[in-house]
Parts: C-alpha cells; structure tokens; sequence
C-alpha cells in the first residue's frame, strides 16, 4: 500500500468509497495490490497474488484484451472498461467486469470492478430458454393480412385469431373492427400507423393487445402493393407477428441488468439512470428532487464477527426495510456499492423528507437477522434537495452534497439524518 499512498494520498478514501473488488497494477501487467475481496472471489491468498501478473490469471482468450486495454492506458487514456474471466484456484473461471484508469504521474493504474458472473449464467439460460420458446411458439406467431382499400376489407390468416386472442369465427373484416381490439393508449398508435401505410405506402408499429397474464405484445409490418392510376393505394399485404415471447425475455434481460444480483433492488447503474431521467422531469416541471444516501453503520464490526455469509442475509433484509418504505410514484431505493443504498425521492421537500427518513431509520432498527438476533442495525442518512435548478447545477453536485451530508450524520454519531437544501 505505501507505493500507492506515495502516489495518491486519496487512494484509500476512493477504494473504499466506491469499489468492491480493487487492485492496483502497473503497465508492466504486475499486480502491487489486491483487497481481499478480489483475494476471496479468487480463492487465493492476498500474498500469493501480489506481484503476480495480471496474465497468469485471466482466461487465456482474454489476454489479447487485457494487453490493448494495458495499451489504451499507456498512451493516455483517462479510463478503459474491461470484462474477462478470472482463473480461481479450483480451475473454474469468473467474469469480472472492472474499469482501470492510470495514476498521474505514474506507471501505475488501479482498477476496480464487481463479479458478473452470475449475469453471464442467466445470459446463456436465457439464450437457452429463448431457442426453446422459439421452438414452441414458431407455428403460431405469424400470420398474414391483407387489405383492400377500395372495398376497404380486411383479410386475416386464420392463424391470426390465436395471435389476436379470438374466435376465427370474430377475425375482423375490416380496420375499424381490427382498432376496436385494441386498448385507449394503444389504439392511437396503431390508426397512425395505418394512416402512414396509406401515405407513405409502408407501416411498422411495436403494439399490445389484451390485459394483465392475456396482454400480447405484436409487431405489424405492412406494404401497399398495388396502386391505381393515380397512385393511390389499391391493396396492401402484411404481417402480424406475436413478440410476446421476445418481449418477456428483454424484460428479464433489462431486469437481471439493472438489478442487484444479491438483495434484488436495483444497482447502481438503475440508480444512475433514475437520476437521470428523474432530474430532467425535475427541472422542466420545477418539482423538488431528493437524493438520499444510505450507510449500514458497523456493518465491518458485524461481517468480522458474524462472516459474509450472515453479511449478505443482513444486506437483503436491510434493502427489504428500506424498499417497504420506499413505494411512492418514482420513487426508488437502489444498492449504491458495498453496504450503502441510495435512495430517488421526488416531489417532497423540507419537513416530509426528514419524516420519511426517520420512519426508514425505525424500519431499520427493527431488522433481525435469524443468526444475529442481539445485533442491533441502524443506518446513517445524507439528504439533499433541489429547490431551483440553476444552470450550474448538476444531478451529480446534489448526489455529492447528499454524500456529505451522509458524512456528517456518521460523525455525528450515526443512525440519524443530516438533511440540506442544496446549493
């Protein structure tokens, strides 16, 4: 650690502020430093590693990665964003992904990274439960139309009244009866999109039909074929086709993405994003926007005393706690890294965020965990508001000064909130 202490004093601040899994190399590929989480996920000793090169223990088809990525950093890059499989010490591999950036004025870069190793298992199930669906689904999730714009009728493959959730008997016979399946917020999208066959001659429209375990995701696709003198529109051909299959399974992809593998709420990449999307409402509406950070207090004392194992039960049932508290219209709760959570909460301000956050600081303190029952849990929490969004400020100035406010409630004594207006 002295090496990398004699070039950034505010390496340790940084590594534990925001990394799980840490590692400090040089362009020479050489390990100088390792936490004993990257140790642990290994299965090796933090000695045996350091000073090990980084080679020795990724994939061999991931070196070829590792060297340009080594190279990006060597001729100036600020950041690279790497993912390859790690050797542990039973031969099995992990994947790991992690962000290297170098150390000014130094040889050395740090990198720090989370296991994906479970994302890329669901990945390949999912991809194996996609081909089967494909397999179960294939006969029923096309089927033709056809439409005759002078008698202005509708012809439908039989086939389609499986895919519509009909009789054959019920298949419309013209484009009124076709609308009147689908929903208010649908049927909209669906007319323009027929306006547009008319006057552009092609159409293409993402859709749904039905509700709740019925509703059915389609994609209509539509050609005219055939035009009079005028070049008007005589017939058109096209298909529909049921998505539903592929739409389940992108749910469940974006779901494993943005969720936390361990507690289930979602990570730190959904907060990111909430925050986002939350701030640009925020400051067109002029609506406060709160930013709340979240610390288990003593939770290094309880993993030492109890184990990871009994530290992760605690972890979930701690995000429990926080996301029965947390259910208002755009809100959020989100693993931010380690033991904090984050918190997205619009619309409230003043007095309603400091009530919020003591009835989360009660929750808290009534968590049990079956094999630590004297243990008694409380969190530390920084909120800061935005009243006004000036130009100079940022989403991420009222995430920092939330940050700091979470400082000041841990030096303060803990399991209480520090509260700001921001500035």
């Amino acid at each position: 650690m002295s090496e990398a202490l004699a070039v950034n004093p505010q390496m340790r601040i940084a590594r534990e502020a925001e990394i799980e899994l840490f590692s400090l190399a040089g362009n020479d590929g050489n390990l100088r430093e390792v936490s004993p989480s990257f140790a642990q996920l290994l299965g090796v000793p933090v000695e045996e590693i350091a000073r090990k090169s980084i080679l020795e223990l990724v994939h061999p088809e991931d070196i070829e990665s590792i060297v340009a990525g080594i190279a990006e950093l060597e001729e100036g890059a600020s950041e690279v964003m790497m993912e390859c499989r790690f050797s542990q010490a039973d031969g099995r591999y992990v994947y790991l992904q992690w962000i290297a950036r170098p150390l000014p004025n130094s040889k050395l870069w740090w990198a720090s990274g989370r296991d994906t190793t479970e994302f890329h298992r669901l990945i390949n199930e999912a991809i194996d439960t996609k081909a089967r669906l494909d397999l179960a689904f294939s006969h029923a999730t096309v089927a033709m139309w056809e439409i005759d714009h002078r008698l202005k009728s509708l012809n439908l493959e039989n086939v389609a009244a499986q895919i519509l959730g009909v009789d054959v008997s019920d298949l419309p016979k013209n484009i009124t009866s076709f609308l009147a399946l689908f929903g208010e917020d649908e049927v909209e999208k669906v007319t323009t999109a027929f306006g547009e066959l008319k006057s552009r001659n092609v159409m293409e429209v993402s859709t749904a039909i039905g509700e709740d375990a019925q509703k059915r995701y389609l994609s209509l696709r539509g050609k005219v074929i055939n035009f009079d003198r005028r070049n008007r529109p005589l017939r058109s051909v096209g298909l529909i086709i049921d998505v539903t299959a592929e739409k389940a399974l992108e749910e469940q992809m974006l779901k494993m993405i943005m969720s936390d593998g361990l507690t289930g709420v979602p990570n730190r990449r959904a907060f990111d994003q909430g925050v986002r999307s939350r701030w640009k409402v925020a400051k067109r509406d002029s609506t406060p926007l709160t930013l709340v950070m979240i610390d288990i207090d003593n939770f290094k004392k309880f993993n030492d005393t109890f184990g990871h194992l009994v530290g992760d039960d605690a972890l979930c049932a701690i995000a429990r706690a926080l996301g029965n508290e947390v259910t208002g219209k755009d809100e959020m709760v989100a693993r931010f890294g380690g033991e904090e959570f984050a918190l997205i909460l619009p619309n409230i301000t003043g007095d309603d965020v400091i009530e919020r956050c003591e009835r989360i600081l009660a929750a808290v303190r009534k968590v049990q965990v079956r094999q630590a029952p004297d243990w008694n849990f409380s969190v530390s929490m920084g909120a800061a508001t935005a009243l006004q969004f000036p130009k100079e400020l940022k989403a991420t100035d009222l995430l920092a000064q939330a940050d700091e406010c979470l400082y000041a409630a841990k030096e303060s004594g803990k399991d209480r909130v520090v509260t700001k207006v921001a500035e």
